[in-house]
């Protein structure tokens, strides 16, 4: 049941950010800005991450982590956009977003590194 849990928190993490990004594209091709195919790619990755959660996690335990870096980094980049484009509290709420998607990266790292040790340890 508490896997369960975790894996629903997880889903829909990545499901948060791939819509976010997807709502920046959108608005980056309206108004005719940057790299709105950029966005529109990573968003789509995104949310196919979060359809085939479970299955990648299994075979790749490090994905988590990597797509959370990734998610920050590029709420870091929206930051940065929303911050040119003249807007003034906006890129605040993306750059804490992305400060909290990093961290839980590492946290997330650190996490499978001390589970490895273990791992290890009792073999």
């Amino acid at each position: 049941m508490v896997v369960k849990n975790k894996e629903k928190k997880k889903r829909i993490a990545h499901i948060l950010a791939g819509m976010v990004i997807l709502i920046h594209a959108y608005e980056k091709h309206e108004s005719g800005h940057g790299p709105y195919l950029f966005f529109a790619i990573a968003g789509i990755v995104f949310l196919s991450v979060a359809l085939f959660h479970h299955k990648l996690e299994k075979k790749f335990p490090w994905i988590d982590g990597v797509f959370f870096i990734i998610e920050g980094i590029l709420s870091l980049i929206v930051a940065y956009n929303y911050v040119h484009m003249g807007k003034k509290l906006l890129p605040f709420t993306y750059a804490l977003a992305g400060s909290f998607q990093i961290v839980v990266a590492f946290i997330k790292a650190r996490q499978g590194v001390k589970k490895k040790h273990t791992i290890d340890s009792t073999t």
